[in-house]
C-alpha cells in the first residue's frame, strides 16, 4: 500500500513538472513567472523518494517533454531544470544547512548548464557562447529606428555607443553570467521549493537564514584584488588575451556578490534601525530601488565591500 501511494505521489509530481514546464514555453507573460516553478515538484520528488527512483521520474519527465516539444526540449528540460531539482532534494534530504545545499546545487547547476551548451552545440551546430556583437547592433539600429521620432538624436547616440560597448563586453565575461545565472537559478528553485515544502507539510527543507544575516567568504576579496593584479599583466591595447578575460570575469564576479552582500547588508540596517521587519513590502521597494538606480547600486557595492572588509555588520552590533 506504502509503496503504491509513493509511485502515485512521484508520478504526479512528474506530470506537474511536465504541465509546468510547458506552460512556462507556451503562455506569453506568465510563463516567465511560472518557469521558476518548473523545478519545485521535482525538489519535493528528491526529497521524497531515493535517488535513483528520482532521477528516473527526471527521465521519464524528460521523455514527455520531448514528446511535445522534440529532442531539444526534453534535453533543456533534463539540463537545464530537472537534474538540478532532484539534486537539491536529494542534498535536502542529507544535509542540514540551507547554505551547503545551495553551493552543492549551485555546482550541479553549473555542470549540467555546461552540458547542455555543449549538447546544443552538438544538436544544432550553433554555439551558444558565440555572440555576435555586429548582429546586436543591427538589431539595436533597426530598434532605435523605430523609436527615433520620440527621442532626441544625442540621446539615442548615447544608448547606441552604450549598448554597442555592453554587448561587445558581454561576449568576454559570459563565463560570469553563466555562474552567476546557476547561483540564480539554484537559489530561486531553493527559496521557492522550501517554501512549498512548509506549506504542503511534506518533508521540510532547512530553512534559510534571514537575508540580513547572509555574508559570503572573504576569500572572494582575494578574486578582488587577484582581478586587478592580472589586469597588470594582461595585453595592451585593442587584443583581449586570457588574462584579460580571466581579470574581467573576476572582478565581475566579485562585483555581483558584493552587491548582494550589499544589499543583505542594508537590509540589516533598515531591520535594526527602523524596524522594517514589521512593514516588509518597504524594505523590498528600498532594495529594488537601490537596485535599478546606477549611483545607488554603487554605493551598495562598495557597502557589501566594506561588510565583507571589516564586518561592518559585527561592528554596528557591539
Amino acid at each position: 500500500m506504502q509503496d503504491t501511494r509513493s509511485l502515485v505521489e512521484s508520478s504526479l509530481l512528474v506530470a506537474l513538472s511536465v504541465v509546468l514546464f510547458l506552460a512556462s514555453h507556451f503562455l506569453p507573460l506568465v510563463g516567465i513567472v511560472i518557469s521558476f516553478f518548473c523545478p519545485v515538484p521535482l525538489v519535493i520528488l528528491g526529497l521524497k523518494v531515493p535517488a535513483e527512483k528520482a532521477l528516473l521520474g527526471a527521465f521519464v519527465a524528460a521523455v514527455l517533454i520531448t514528446m511535445f516539444m522534440g529532442l531539444l526540449g526534453g534535453v533543456f528540460f533534463l539540463f537545464g531544470f530537472a537534474i538540478m531539482g532532484v539534486a537539491l532534494g536529494m542534498f535536502g534530504r542529507r544535509i542540514q544547512k540551507a547554505s551547503d545545499i545551495i553551493f552543492y546545487g549551485f555546482l550541479v547547476s553549473l555542470s549540467c548548464k555546461l552540458i547542455l551548451m555543449a549538447l546544443v552545440k552538438l544538436l544544432t551546430g550553433i554555439n551558444p557562447f558565440a555572440i555576435d556583437p555586429d548582429l546586436l547592433t543591427k538589431s539595436l539600429d533597426n530598434a532605435l529606428a523605430v523609436f527615433s521620432d520620440g527621442y532626441g538624436e544625442t540621446f539615442l547616440e548615447s544608448m547606441k555607443a552604450q549598448v554597442e560597448t555592453m554587448s561587445r563586453l558581454m561576449v568576454h565575461i559570459l563565463p560570469a553570467i553563466l555562474i552567476a545565472a546557476s547561483f540564480f537559478d539554484c537559489a530561486v528553485s531553493y527559496v521557492i521549493s522550501e517554501k512549498v515544502a512548509r506549506r504542503f507539510k511534506v518533508l521540510s527543507l532547512p530553512s534559510i537564514p534571514s537575508f540580513g544575516t547572509w555574508r559570503f567568504p572573504k576569500s572572494v576579496l582575494l578574486a578582488f584584488f587577484a582581478s586587478f593584479i592580472l589586469s597588470f599583466f594582461a595585453g595592451k591595447g585593442n587584443n583581449i588575451g586570457m588574462l584579460d578575460v580571466l581579470s574581467l570575469n573576476l572582478k565581475v564576479l566579485s562585483m555581483m556578490i558584493f552587491l548582494i552582500q550589499g544589499l543583505a547588508t542594508l537590509w540589516y540596517l533598515l531591520a535594526n534601525f527602523l524596524n522594517i521587519n514589521a512593514r516588509k513590502w518597504i524594505g523590498v521597494m528600498i532594495l529594488v530601488f537601490s537596485l535599478l538606480v546606477p549611483i545607488l547600486s554603487t554605493i551598495v557595492i562598495m557597502l557589501g565591500f566594506f561588510d565583507m572588509l571589516i564586518d561592518l555588520r559585527v561592528k554596528i552590533r557591539r
